[in-house]
């Protein structure tokens, strides 16, 4: 029996198939790391972790006091800036988060200040003894 050349379609489905059935069988482990790492890193620091933290600290302010900085090579400094962008980055996501929304907070279309009512009675008072 002949068997017939496959279409790139059906390569292709062949193909995607083959990468789900690996990612389905993989899942499992990469989701036990994924929850050890997690437990791990995203804790909040210990009591005990509180004076390394400090003497961290320290240790980066003494660094740009005296512009050590300037002695870095590019790939440490390209290293030290990532992992600053990371800490930014996250930020930002958690700012997201804590929001519940991605551009900004909703702010209700009638919504006015204190400050707003305040002047306008101020502006309506002083009207009223001008008058």
């Amino acid at each position: 029996m002949a068997t017939h050349k496959l279409s790139f379609f059906e390569k292709l489905a062949n193909t995607f198939g083959a990468l789900y059935r690996h990612q389905a069988q993989q899942f499992p482990r990469r989701l036990a790391i994924l929850k050890a790492v997690g437990k791990h890193e995203l804790a909040p620091p210990r009591s005990a972790d509180i004076p390394a933290i400090k003497a961290d600290w320290a240790k980066l302010q003494k660094f740009i006091e005296t512009k050590q900085y300037v002695n870095l090579s590019i790939k440490e400094s390209l290293v030290y800036s990532a992992v600053a962008l990371e800490v930014v980055f996250w930020f930002f996501v958690g700012e997201m988060i804590g929001r519940r929304y991605i551009f900004g907070y909703i702010v209700p279309a009638n919504y006015v200040s204190k400050d707003t009512k305040a002047k306008v009675a101020e502006k309506k008072r002083l009207a009223a003894l001008e008058a």
